[in-house]
């Protein structure tokens, strides 16, 4: 009888025991902090002047063929708010081009040929609007504006030019079916213009960027 009494009490220790360090365990297991799960950040989408900045200064030259005049040199003379002033040269004239960001898109306002004076212009009225760039800037985006038909075919485009090898471009087509061309614009994003091709049936001219000064991107 003493014998089954001193079983008894070993079982019931044992089980005390092993009730004790499960509960330990449990508790140790609730005190742990659960893993850490990195969820991964999206991209935030480009913005209109993420891909074309205008800052007052920025300077971009590009080479071309195709035609005499094709080489040319843009520098931003002015920008106050949402309006640059831009004065793009030629071999053949000089011109006052004014952009204005509005509505997610980007609109060229104003142009002016002949126009030598470095003087702000901004504060003239609008005599055209017709858009470039207009968000969501995703691949399938298009719009029509002056008679022309636009459309975002890449976000990726790899760009070789005098100036460098750009990743990661904007690729947009512009179709002007009044003339019966069609134009290929590059831009990579925090520099601007990087590439343009006009393609019809009696030409096709080429302007690659060939040196920049630009506020928002590294040389």
């Amino acid at each position: 009888m003493f014998k089954k009494i001193i079983i008894l009490v070993l079982t019931l220790c044992l089980s005390f025991t092993l009730l004790s360090g499960c509960k330990r365990e449990t508790d140790e297991q609730q005190g742990q902090e659960p893993p850490q799960v990195e969820i991964p950040q999206e991209e935030p989408e480009l913005t209109v002047k993420d891909v074309y900045p205008l800052n007052e200064g920025d300077y971009w030259k590009f080479a071309g063929t195709g035609n005499e005049f094709a080489p040319f040199e843009q520098k931003v003379l002015f920008r106050e708010g949402d309006r640059a002033q831009m004065q793009s040269a030629t071999g053949g004239t000089v011109m006052a081009i004014i952009y204005e960001f509005k509505d997610g898109e980007l609109r060229v306002v104003y142009s002016q040929e002949e126009f030598y004076e470095e003087v702000n212009i901004l504060d003239r009225e609008n005599t055209m609007e017709e858009v470039i760039l207009k968000e969501p800037i995703q691949v399938g985006n298009t719009w029509q504006s002056g008679g022309k038909e636009y459309k975002i075919e890449a976000l990726d485009a790899d760009v070789e030019t005098p100036a460098g090898r750009f990743e990661n471009c904007v690729k947009i087509t512009v179709n002007a079916t009044e003339y019966n061309s069609e134009s290929v614009v590059y831009y990579k994003p925090g520099l601007g213009l990087v590439k343009q091709e006009y393609i019809a049936d009696d030409y096709h001219i080429v302007q690659e960027l060939e040196e920049y000064s630009i506020k928002t991107a590294a040389q």
